[in-house]
């Protein structure tokens, strides 16, 4: 990224085109840079990492990549939209098109803002908006996956919900250029506490790693249970200090550095750069 120029954004999501989050991250992002969305046209929430490549076919649902014909090749349609293209395909299938795809390249992958935090190792393969972050940290295009916790919210979100999420974001992206932070990290895991939470102060965290999904037969029904956000609502956690979720029950932004694949860095240098931004 050129420092003495607006970076070049390119903004997807998870929640689809349509959603407050990511009309919410546009207008805070045009401020600071130009901006480029390509988006799911639908929800396409916890599909993680997965792609359309191959499973695209006017014929059949099933994967049919046929090498006799365009082998290798996959269309993956869009449509045109006020904000940009509405794809249909997944998060990750708008990462790949958007850095390859479309000029000029992006300089920064922004990914959100999903409606409900992401927090947790557990996310990495299943967030759709983690894992559009991550597939363009694979492309070798440094990213950030910006999510909001709203728990406990009540009624329909609007994008005036989501602004203070996209103050973050936008200071990430007018303030990395020239620091060497994509230098020491692929990308960013960024998580903000509902609005209605006073959240200036951030936290340099680690995804936690307790995971704990229950299920259970009951009535001759199988059930599933996310023990992890019952004790969010409940406000009793077990995850230690330095973690994603136990920053964001203390008001705090939780922003944790990650290397791909997996790997968190939380060194000074790191923390000295966002202490500058934030």
């Amino acid at each position: 990224m050129d420092p003495d120029s607006p970076p070049h954004v390119l903004l997807t999501n998870d929640d689809g085109i349509d959603a407050p989050g990511i009309r919410a991250l546009y207008d805070a992002l045009t401020e600071v840079a130009s901006v480029t969305v390509i988006a799911p046209d639908r929800n396409q929430s916890a599909v993680g990492r997965s792609l359309s490549y191959g499973r695209t076919s006017s014929d059949t649902d099933d994967f049919a990549l046929d090498l006799e014909a365009d082998a290798f090749t996959s269309p993956v349609p869009h449509t045109e939209h006020e904000l940009g293209y509405a794809v249909d395909g997944t998060p990750c299938d708008c990462a790949i098109v958007g850095v390859n795809a479309i000029e000029p390249e992006p300089d920064l992958l922004v990914s959100g803002c999903n409606s409900g935090a992401n927090l947790g190792a557990y996310v990495f393969s299943r967030s759709g908006t983690v894992s559009a972050a991550m597939e363009a940290a694979f492309l070798e295009t440094p990213s950030i996956a910006v999510s909001m916790d709203t728990l406990g919210m009540d009624g329909e979100e609007v994008p005036a919900d989501f602004e203070h999420a996209g103050e973050v974001a936008a200071a990430l992206v007018e303030g990395t250029p020239g620091t060497g932070l994509f230098d020491r990290v692929d990308y960013l895991n960024v998580n903000v506490p509902r609005p209605d939470v006073e959240s200036d102060e951030f936290a340099l965290t680690r995804p936690t790693e307790v995971y704990e999904m229950d299920a259970a037969m009951e009535n001759g029904r199988f059930q599933l249970t996310n023990r992890l956000w019952q004790q969010m609502a409940n406000r009793d956690i077990p995850d230690p200090e330095d973690t994603d979720r136990h920053a964001l029950l203390e008001g705090q932004i939780s922003i944790s550095p990650i290397r791909v694949p997996y790997d968190v860095v939380q060194t000074e240098a790191v923390r000295n750069i966002l202490d500058d931004i934030l």
